[in-house]
């Protein structure tokens, strides 16, 4: 219990999903441009100033439906090459929560909650061999589970500010194994997990210095998913067998992002974001493997076999993303969104097949107001429907080496998303 309780927990760590893909369906619609635009609970993600912005409890639901689309076409297959791995198909559940609290600091104090679950596949930690043909920065992004809480102070009518956190664990473990091969039985087997949990900072401002104008920035520190599992074989009449693996199974950069919405006339709103994301800073994504062997028993000498770190070779990249919302009616909101993300990899040309490509995201999206049917509540109940599209443009990976048993290969294609949400006002 105590093993599934760990892997649950710490792949919280990996909160990409947010940031690839958007919290919330209005967020999804406007590609990501939102530090400045959120209104509602998704600020506890974008920007935990904007907490402050709506001044009544705000709840909301959705569903989100990702379908990767994504191809590694190799000009050839041998045997001796490794097989691909592809992102899956996932559905995820998502939940938000605003409290504006009340007393002395009415309407100037909020307070944040947002969580994403998947259903289908509900947590995966890889360790991929780099020689594996994989794409770095989707493989296993929908399969983690995710929990982000903030706060935002108002300090003045036109300045808010805010800070919060991401949970992340880091997962530590260690089995102990005594086999007795004469009698081919186990006689001794503990197994032992515990996650330590961490903290990743998000913070933000929010200055209004027009009431049709907002200026926003934002921080996310890196998330980084730790693990180190050591295994200890006693064979007896043999020797002692200990094999210890370590590494990063997800990772999310540093960012910096820095955001404006106008709103030229009461029915229209253009928001922008320019974010900064930190991929220089990126880990060995490789486990990294030790494996010991002590035969004194048979006369054999210590053996260490030790894996070599891995050089990723990236390299920090801006995003540009622009959103527009349009309410031709009060209860009617039409949206789209374009959104560039530049890979932060470079060419695959030696051993390793971190596949990956610049892409475009683009959205589109409507929302609908309307009264509770079942009256329980005298305020509308929205409902956000948005269809997202993430195209990595093809790219080719040319291999140095004419004998690699992968070869030449391109990569690319679509990501749906699709995503419906449910917010209310009490």
């Amino acid at each position: 219990m105590r093993f599934v309780l760990g892997l649950v927990l710490v792949s919280a760590a990996h909160a990409s999903v947010f940031d690839t893909y958007g919290f919330g369906a209005r967020a999804a619609a406007m590609a990501n441009a939102h530090a400045a635009a959120a209104n509602d609970y998704t600020a506890v993600y974008y920007n935990p100033a904007a907490l402050t912005v709506r001044k009544v409890p705000h709840v909301g639901t959705g569903l989100n439906l990702i379908v990767p689309r994504l191809s590694i076409d190799r000009d050839a297959t041998t045997a001796a090459a490794p097989s691909d791995q592809l992102p899956t198909t996932n559905v995820g559940v998502n939940l938000g929560l605003l409290f504006p609290l009340g007393g002395l600091i009415r309407d100037r104090f909020a307070l944040g909650v947002g969580l994403y679950l998947p259903t289908i596949q509900v947590t995966r930690v890889d360790a991929l061999p780099p020689t594996t043909p994989h794409f770095h920065r989707y493989d296993a992004l929908t399969d983690k589970l995710i929990l982000a809480i903030a706060g935002g102070f108002e300090l003045h009518e036109t300045v808010s500010v805010g800070a919060g956190m991401q949970v992340l664990g880091n997962l530590t473990g260690d089995a102990t194994v005594e086999l007795d091969l004469l009698n081919q039985r186990f006689a001794r087997k503990e197994l032992e997990v515990d996650v330590h949990a961490d903290l990743a900072l998000t913070a933000g401002v929010l200055v209004r210095p027009w009431p049709e104008l907002r200026l926003g920035f934002s921080f996310r520190d890196e998330l980084a998913l730790g693990y180190e599992l050591v295994t200890d074989v006693t064979i007896r009449d043999v020797g002692q067998l200990v094999a210890e693996v370590e590494g990063i199974s997800g990772y999310t950069p540093q960012q910096f992002t820095w955001a404006v919405a106008y709103d030229p006339t009461p029915a229209l709103m253009l928001t922008a974001d320019l974010v900064w994301a930190r991929w220089s800073r990126s880990p060995d994504p490789s486990a990294r493997f030790r494996v010991t062997l002590d035969g004194e028993d048979i006369g054999l000498d210590e053996i260490d076999a030790r894996s070599a770190p891995v050089d990723l070779g990236a390299v920090d990249t801006v995003e540009p993303r622009l959103g527009a919302e349009w309410r031709p009616t009060a209860a009617v909101a039409l949206r789209g969104g374009y959104g560039l993300r530049p890979t932060p990899l470079p060419a695959q040309t030696g051993e390793t097949n971190y596949a990956d490509s610049d892409a475009h995201q683009l959205g589109a999206g409507v929302g609908y107001s309307f009264a509770d049917p079942l009256a329980m509540h005298r305020t509308p109940i929205t409902l956000d429907l948005t269809a997202q599209v993430t195209i990595l443009s093809e790219r080719r990976a040319r291999k140095a080496d004419p004998t690699d048993s992968v070869g030449d290969y391109s990569t690319g294609g679509p990501i749906w998303h699709a995503t419906l949400t449910f917010r209310h006002d009490f």
